[in-house]
């Protein structure tokens, strides 16, 4: 046996694992991998997200349709009242329950949202909508009341465009002369001529002004305007009332003072 031959059995025999033959592709013993699991899912994946962006495109291709510039007909009610010449307490009871961060955002509020979602998560009982003011005049203006996922996209992607086209007292006005505040009351101004004989209009002299806490309460009314009753007030809107007084003061749209006399006349201090 040539010495080459002695050299290489004398090396086989230390390492009886080694394979004898060429492993050029796996060693002996490793079992294949399973890339067809791997490669069906990464397939799963790209088309769900292929679909949600057709999807996602086609909630904005179908929210071209609203006409924007329609909302200026809302200026053409008989009781509308532009935002410059309402009390800013009374803008302030709706923007501090409605849309805290209405001045801030262009249209959607993310971080509300978020904060919203998470509210609800840790607490059902207290469900959050995370829609700024901008989308509920969307939704009011050119939409229904049906929560799905289509209306909600095509809101957000309208709302972006309410932004660009007008400015935020603008926005404001729409919005608060475009609710329902039961008993056929649509507007803040035939809302307070009706409930309490007010007027939001701080350019009319013939009626007395609108006060904080008759503001309040209607801010608050419209999250149940046909269950809230103003002449025969529950507890439930009492105390939804006191907590919209409470975001008053609290967001610097009541003094200390107002917020006090407000509780006083309410029949809670």
């Amino acid at each position: 046996m040539k010495r080459a031959d002695r050299i290489k059995r004398a090396q086989r025999k230390q390492m009886p694992n080694e394979p004898h033959y060429n492993t050029y592709y796996r060693p002996v013993g490793t079992p294949p991998h399973k890339r067809k699991p791997r490669r069906i899912f990464r397939t799963l994946l790209l088309v769900v997200g292929v679909c949600l962006v057709l999807f996602v495109g086609l909630m904005f291709a179908l929210a071209q349709r609203a006409d924007v510039s329609n909302l200026s007909q809302i200026e053409q009610k008989a009781t509308y009242v532009d935002a410059r010449a309402i009390p800013e307490y009374t803008k302030g009871a709706f923007i501090a329950v409605e849309d805290r961060r209405f001045y801030k955002h262009h249209g959607v509020d993310f971080k509300g949202s978020i904060r919203a979602i998470f509210t609800s998560i840790k607490d059902p009982d207290r469900l959050q909508g995370g829609s700024t003011i901008t989308q509920q005049l969307v939704k009011n203006y050119y939409y229904d009341n049906q929560q799905t996922i289509t209306r909600k996209l095509k809101e957000m992607f309208v709302a972006w465009r309410v932004e660009d086209e007008y400015e935020k007292e603008k926005i404001l006005s729409y919005y608060m002369n475009n609710i329902y505040f039961g008993d056929n009351s649509y507007t803040i101004e035939s809302a307070a001529n009706y409930y309490f004989g007010v007027t939001t209009n701080t350019n009319n002299t013939n009626l007395p002004q609108i006060s904080v806490l008759q503001s309040a309460i209607l801010a608050s009314k419209i999250n149940a305007p046909s269950v809230y009753n103003v002449n025969d007030m529950s507890a439930s809107f009492i105390n939804r009332t006191k907590m919209t007084l409470e975001k008053m003061k609290q967001q610097n749209y009541i003094t200390e003072a107002q917020y006090t006399e407000a509780l006083q006349q309410l029949g809670t201090e």
